[in-house]
């Protein structure tokens, strides 16, 4: 079984944040960071005591054993809630190193940073053209925790219906939080129209493309079987048999550079921050350089 993540992991995002631009009608006041509590009955994590938090939140027990103050941080109704969104599908299911594993090591990392805060998260899996929440409102690390554990386990098969899929999610939240798409979008299917059905529910979008070096610079030559990871079947017609040249190299870099400035552009238009990275690539690279510059990360 994978791991995605370990404490080499935790600590290198403990002093990042997500960058929300949601004030949830102006419920929050401030620097969100500084609203990590609510006043329900649902406990949910520990803090480390800091002058101004209210005292009467401390718990003596734990000071007892650590002689250090910590207070207790119970679930704020008014939290924001976000939501990632993961491709499985079948493509996702290749690379070295694999696409899918980095899918989901990003997806772990944008959840800690949301429970960091005291924010919700949801984590969906998307399989063909269904949404499967394996991690609901998750609040606080051992949930967290919890819900990685069953991300380890993930599967990827089945074709990327990412339009249909969320357009179908009822559950998508309205203006409170982030919605991040995390997948190749190679596909031929629709999925801008998902991607405008989140913001037509005022969700703060944002895009993360993960491809293999394999799909950024192929190397390969002469005569072969292209086979469709998605394809069912040897005889479906989505493989092909090529005679991979020169030319056809430079005919797919150049189509790859067209889909690259459709996303991009259709991302510009609506103020969506998109991300793309290579799954060989550094994972520090990825948060705390491109998500950054992006907008997406603090």
């Amino acid at each position: 079984m994978r791991k995605i993540i370990d404490d080499a992991f935790i600590s290198m995002l403990e002093t990042r944040d997500l960058n929300v631009h949601s004030s949830l009608n102006g419920l929050f006041g401030g620097n969100r960071r500084t609203v990590k509590h609510g006043s329900s009955a649902e406990f949910a994590d520990y803090q480390e005591y800091v002058p101004g938090d209210d005292l009467r939140r401390i718990d003596w027990n734990l000071y007892a054993r650590f002689e250090k103050l910590y207070i207790k941080l119970f679930v704020d109704e008014r939290q924001l809630h976000h939501r990632i969104y993961v491709d499985c599908s079948a493509s996702m299911d290749w690379g070295d190193p694999h696409k899918g594993e980095t899918a989901l090591k990003l997806a772990a990392a944008l959840g800690f940073l949301a429970v960091q805060s005291m924010d919700r998260v949801s984590i969906i899996l998307m399989h063909d053209d269904v949404c499967d929440t394996v991690a609901r409102t998750v609040v606080g690390k051992e949930r967290f925790y919890e819900a990685v554990d069953k991300l380890n386990s993930t599967e990827f098969y089945g074709s990327s219906e990412l339009g249909r899929a969320l357009s179908k999610e009822e559950d998508v939240g309205n203006g409170d939080g982030m919605s991040v798409i995390i997948s190749d979008f190679l596909t031929e299917s629709e999925w801008k129209s998902g991607a405008e059905y989140l913001r037509y529910n005022n969700r703060e979008v944002c895009l993360l493309q993960v491809l293999s070096p394999e799909e950024t610079d192929p190397l390969m030559m002469g005569k072969m079987w292209l086979l469709d990871s998605e394809a069912r079947g040897n005889d479906d017609s989505r493989n092909k048999r090529m005679e991979i040249t020169r030319d056809t190299l430079k005919a797919y870099a150049l189509a790859l550079e067209y889909h690259q400035k459709e996303l991009k552009q259709f991302c510009d238009m609506r103020g969506i921050p998109f991300v793309t990275v290579r799954s060989d690539e550094p994972i520090e690279h990825m948060l705390f350089m491109k998500s950054t510059e992006a907008g997406i990360i603090l």
